[in-house]
């Protein structure tokens, strides 16, 4: 019964990843947060650093001595760059556009890079692209690679129910 309520009140995302922006859909609230995917931290120790700002805030400080501003999704050869700090600006992205309450909604997760798919996704890709959503807070992460889904299908369908060649669990 907790279970079905949990669905219930659970929510869709949907989060396409570009090397220079980051966009992420909530299905049921029509929520949307579409920023550059930037990462502003200021080193407090040999080891430590402190996050500054993430999303288009970061693009600001770009020139700040103090602040390294980096972009976990920009590499030569895959699109993942930074595992934590993807994972970290994933989280915030998800914390923009699901509503805060005191149970935690059951959140599904549909990734889709966007570009550097050229011969497909490796499996390890496929792996480091899960885990972030899983490690942000997801509770089911699919990695979706093809033409844009059309958002009425997120809304109207069930994730169960998207029958697509190119999704993988």
């Amino acid at each position: 019964m907790l279970t079905r309520l949990i669905y219930a009140y659970g929510s869709t995302l949907y989060i396409q990843i570009w090397e220079e922006r980051l966009r992420v859909l909530n299905a049921k609230t029509g929520k949307v947060f579409d920023e550059q995917p930037l990462i502003a931290w200021k080193p407090t120790g040999p080891v430590q650093k402190r996050i500054v700002a993430i999303g288009n805030a970061a693009q600001a400080l770009k020139y700040d001595i103090d602040i390294i501003v980096s972009n976990p999704f920009s590499h030569p050869r895959s699109l993942i760059a930074d595992y934590t700090a993807g994972e970290t600006i994933i989280h915030h992205a998800i914390s923009q556009v699901t509503p805060r309450s005191f149970f935690s909604p059951k959140i599904q997760v549909i990734l889709h890079p966007m570009e550097k798919i050229e011969g497909g996704l490796t499996d390890i890709e496929k792996k480091a692209l899960r885990d972030m959503a899983y490690e942000a807070g997801a509770k089911n992460a699919y990695v979706y690679w093809g033409d844009t889904l059309p958002s009425q299908h997120l809304l109207n369908a069930g994730l169960k129910e998207i029958h697509i060649a190119n999704i993988e669990p």
